[in-house]
C-alpha cells in the first residue's frame, strides 16, 4: 500500500465532503426562502420553548435530578470500562495472536479493531 493511494482517497473524501456542503447551502437557501417553511419553523420553534420550559420545570425534581446523576455515573463507567477493554483487547491479541475470545456464556466473540486517520 502506497501513501498515494491514501492521499487519493483523502482527496477524494475531501472532495465528496465539499459538494456536500455546496449541496446543504442550496437546501438551506431554498428553504430560507420558502415563507410556508418559514411560518412551520416558527410554530416549531414556539413548541420547543414551550416544551423546554416545561420540561425544565419537571427536571428541577430533587428526584429527577438524583436520576440524572446516576445515570451520568453509570454512562461514565461504561465509557471508562470499554475504554479499558479495549486496551486489554489489543494486549490479549498482541500476547495471543488470537482474535477470538469466548466469553462467559460460552459465546464465541471475535476481535474486531478499528483505525481512523486524525490531525495530530
Amino acid at each position: 500500500m502506497s501513501i498515494e493511494k491514501v492521499t487519493k482517497r483523502l482527496k477524494i473524501i475531501s472532495d465528496l465532503q465539499e459538494e456536500i456542503n455546496k449541496l446543504k447551502s442550496l437546501l438551506d437557501e431554498s428553504l430560507e426562502n420558502d415563507s410556508q417553511y418559514q411560518e412551520l419553523q416558527e410554530v416549531q420553534n414556539k413548541v420547543k420553548e414551550e416544551t423546554k420550559v416545561k420540561k425544565d420545570r419537571i427536571m428541577a425534581s430533587p428526584t429527577i435530578r438524583n436520576f440524572e446523576e446516576q445515570l451520568k455515573g453509570l454512562r461514565d463507567d461504561i465509557k471508562d470500562n470499554k475504554s479499558a477493554l479495549g486496551q486489554e483487547l489489543a494486549d490479549y491479541y498482541k500476547e495471543s495472536g488470537s482474535l477470538e475470545i469466548v466469553d462467559e456464556e460460552g459465546n464465541t466473540k471475535r476481535v474486531v479493531f478499528s483505525v481512523k486517520l486524525v490531525n495530530s
